[in-house]
């Protein structure tokens, strides 16, 4: 039965405890930077009471300055409580969605049952009545999707208003992390739609790209077509990202054709496939350097299997990509050793096996090329960072 409204009501993961925990922790963490100013006040002022000197005035100066550290530990304060109240809230929308698209779905049960022993008036009845409840659904969903983007930004425009300090003490700079993560992916997060359904025209071209089209629904993946160099790299251009944390996939629109933006729509989702893989936590720092180029390499593959289906479907000459002219000159030159040597020529197996690695190679030499290996190095180097950041950014 869910079948007939998973496009237009996708099912949140159940993982509202993990979420309501994670908003229990921020306030937690807000309350302890409130005890802690409160602790810390006490000895402060018995430094500058029981001592004199151009040294103690310009300490007590910076510590009672609106930018000094007492009023940093407020703001983090404050800025923690804050996060923590809209994360819970955005559990309870979930919840509450939840509870609506079950109570939808018993009702559908019900017609359909009533439906089949009224006969063919009962089922024009359900028919009539899935409609409905599909187009209500879609209608909520969108408002659902709105308050909860309310809720985050109008949590975090809070939070960064009261953290609008440029030089931050160590335990509010924690709290900022999720913050500026949200403010950068969320915050101006306006979206080409115009290149989204040029986009899925393609894309519902071929198998490969209605099949990522409706993975990316059924797993609540929010989709951003976006301007400019996506990339933080200055020595990458950024033709499209996928964020973990967040599940929001990002293409960069800027003079791409809705072709060149479909195989980055591909190659993101094979990132968003393998989310939360490779882990930097739990690999080597070569391992996953290794590993985060093999996805890259699949996602690739990917986007060229993607492109010779469309050209396929539109009956026109395929312009090879690297893996395709590496995996057919890869098979050639063994065929016509085979044939000199006169042996039989490959199998159709045979020639995929020996192809597709060939192509594989030389994507991957073009990817390391790029400077992958220097920029994967980097993300394993700062792995503890951005595990705190993905850690504290609120769902």
């Amino acid at each position: 039965m869910y079948g007939f409204i998973k496009d237009v009501a996708p099912w949140p993961d159940d993982d509202e405890d993990t979420r309501m925990r994670s908003g229990r922790a921020w306030v937690d963490l807000g309350v302890e930077l409130r005890k802690g100013a409160g602790r810390i006040e006490p000895a402060v002022q018995r430094v500058w009471s029981a001592n004199r000197g151009a040294d103690v005035a310009a300490f007590k100066k910076m510590w009672d300055d609106e930018d000094g550290p007492k009023q940093h530990l407020a703001a983090g304060s404050d800025a923690a409580l804050l996060t923590g109240a809209g994360t819970m809230a955005v559990v309870v929308l979930r919840v509450a969605w939840k509870a609506v698209v079950l109570f939808m779905l018993a009702t559908l049960v019900v017609s359909a049952i009533a439906a089949l022993v009224s006969g063919p008036v009962g089922y024009f009845m359900w028919a009539s009545r899935l409609v409905g409840i599909r187009k209500a659904l879609q209608s909520m969903l969108t408002q659902v999707r709105h308050h909860v983007l309310d809720v985050v930004k109008g949590t975090l425009r809070r939070a960064m208003a009261t953290l609008s300090l440029l030089r931050i003490a160590a335990p509010v700079a924690f709290v900022g992390l999720p913050a500026s993560g949200y403010w950068r992916h969320y915050g101006l997060a306006a979206s080409d739609e115009e290149a989204r359904r040029k986009t899925e025209e393609v894309l519902s071209e071929t198998p490969a790209g209605r099949e990522a089209l409706a993975w990316v629904r059924d797993h609540g993946i929010t989709v951003l077509f976006q301007g400019g160099d996506l990339n933080d790299s200055p020595d990458l251009v950024g033709l499209g990202d996928f964020q973990d944390n967040l599940d929001v996939l990002r293409i960069g629109v800027s003079g791409r054709s809705p072709e060149e933006l479909a195989e980055t729509f591909i190659h993101e989702v094979n990132h968003a496939r393998n989310q939360g893989g490779p882990d930097p936590i739990l690999m080597g720092r070569e391992a996953f350097i290794d590993a985060s180029i093999d996805e890259e390499v699949e996602g690739e593959v990917k986007a060229s299997e993607m492109r010779e289906q469309l050209a396929a479907a539109r009956g026109q000459q395929v312009i090879e990509t690297d893996y395709r002219w590496a995996y057919n000159d890869a098979v050639r030159q063994e065929n016509d050793a085979r044939t000199q040597a006169h042996q039989r020529p490959l199998t159709a197996e045979e020639q995929h096996s020996l192809g597709d690695r060939a192509g594989r190679a030389a994507v991957r030499e073009n990817i390391i090329d790029a400077d992958y290996r220097r920029t994967y190095g980097e993300h394993w180097d700062k792995r503890w960072p951005t595990a705190v950041r993905n850690l504290l950014t609120p769902p």
